[in-house]
C-alpha cells in the first residue's frame, strides 16, 4: 500500500479518534464497534487488542465515562489492550452492546454490530466513523478518488453499505483474493460526502480543496486544448485559403479578380496567421468577420472551378 494512502488515511483516523460522543447511546455504539472489530470474549474476561494505541485509550475512556468501569490497560508484543475481568462489569458491557442471547450467553460475530444500536442518525455516524477507523483507507487528495473498507465477511460489508445508503452515499462491494469483501467509493464527491458525514472536518476541507484545484486544472486544460484545437483549425483554414489564392494567381492573376475579392486575397497573403476578425479589421475600409468569410469562400469556389477545368 502506497505511503500517500497510509498517511492521509491515518490523518483521517486520528481526527476521528479525537472525538468523543456526547450521548450515552452513541458511546455504547462505539464500544460495540471496538468489541466487534478487536474484541475477544473469554470465560473470565472481555479483552480488546489493537496495534493503534489511540484505540485502546479511547476504549478505556469510554468504559470509564459510560459505565464507570476501571479496566486494566496492557501492552503485549506491539499490541495495546484493555481487559475487563470483573464478572459483573463484563456482563454490564455485554448487555449494553446487545451481544447476549436470550439465555445470557455471548453471541459474538466478528465485525458486526447489532442493528438495534445503530437506529438513530447520530449512532449511524458513530458506526461509520469507527468502520473507517478499523477497516478503511482513502487515497490522499489529488492521488485519484478511492475510499474502501476491507471486511472479513460479507455481512460486515453489507452493514456498512446499508448505513452509507442512509446518508444517500451509494457504495459497491467487491471480492479481493477470494476472501475479503471490499466496500468502495470511487467518486471524489461521494468521498467528500463521506468525510463530511463522519465529521472529519479538517480532512473534508483538505479533500474538497483538492477537488476544487483539480477542477480548475481540468478546466484550464480543457480551455488550452480548445484554444489549441481552434488555433490549429484556424491555421489549416488559412493555409487552404492561401493555397486557393496562389492557385488563382497562377491561373488568372489576382488583378483579374473583382476588387472586393482581390483586396481580401491580398490581405490574406500579407497576413497568413491572423483570424478572420483580425483580417477584416486590417482592411481599408474594415470588414466584418462574416464579410471576410463570405469573400474567402467565393475565392475558394472559384479556385475549385478552375481546378475542375484543368483536371
Amino acid at each position: 500500500m502506497s505511503e500517500n494512502i497510509l498517511s492521509f488515511s491515518m490523518e483521517v483516523k486520528e481526527e476521528l479518534l479525537k472525538s468523543m460522543p456526547s450521548q450515552r447511546h452513541c458511546r455504547i455504539t462505539q464500544i460495540a464497534m471496538i468489541i466487534a472489530a478487536t474484541g475477544e470474549i473469554k470465560p473470565d474476561a472481555l479483552i480488546i487488542k489493537s496495534d493503534n494505541e489511540r484505540i485502546a485509550e479511547k476504549y478505556f475512556t469510554l468504559l470509564k465515562k459510560t459505565f464507570n468501569i476501571n479496566a486494566d490497560a496492557f501492552e503485549e508484543k506491539g499490541f495495546f489492550g484493555v481487559s475487563v475481568s470483573k464478572k459483573e462489569d463484563v456482563l454490564e458491557i455485554l448487555q449494553a452492546v446487545k451481544i447476549l442471547d436470550a439465555k445470557g450467553n455471548p453471541c459474538f460475530y466478528k465485525g458486526i454490530v447489532p442493528s438495534f444500536l445503530i437506529k438513530s442518525g447520530c449512532c449511524k455516524r458513530v458506526f461509520l466513523k469507527n468502520a473507517f477507523v478499523f477497516y478503511g483507507t482513502v487515497n490522499a487528495p489529488g492521488k485519484g478518488a478511492h475510499l474502501e473498507f476491507v471486511c472479513e465477511n460479507e455481512e460486515c460489508a453489507k452493514q456498512i453499505v446499508r448505513e452509507l445508503s442512509y446518508f444517500e452515499v451509494e457504495a459497491k462491494i467487491g471480492i479481493r483474493k477470494n476472501r475479503f469483501h471490499v466496500v468502495y467509493l470511487k467518486d471524489g464527491e461521494k468521498i467528500a460526502d463521506f468525510l463530511r458525514i463522519v465529521e472529519a472536518n479538517v480532512a473534508t476541507m483538505n479533500y474538497e480543496n483538492s477537488l476544487i484545484l483539480k477542477e480548475i486544472a481540468n478546466n484550464t486544460n480543457r480551455k488550452v486544448n480548445c484554444e489549441v484545437a481552434n488555433s490549429a483549425k484556424q491555421i489549416n483554414a488559412a493555409y487552404k485559403q492561401i493555397e486557393d489564392i496562389n492557385y488563382l494567381n497562377e491561373c488568372i492573376g489576382l488583378s483579374n479578380l473583382p476588387d472586393t475579392l482581390r483586396s481580401v486575397a491580398e490581405a490574406r497573403l500579407e497576413n497568413p496567421d491572423v483570424g478572420l476578425k483580425e483580417l477584416g479589421e486590417l482592411m481599408k475600409p474594415p470588414l466584418g468577420k462574416s464579410g471576410v468569410n463570405h469573400r474567402l469562400r467565393k475565392i475558394s469556389e472559384m479556385a475549385q472551378k478552375h481546378r475542375e477545368k484543368d483536371a
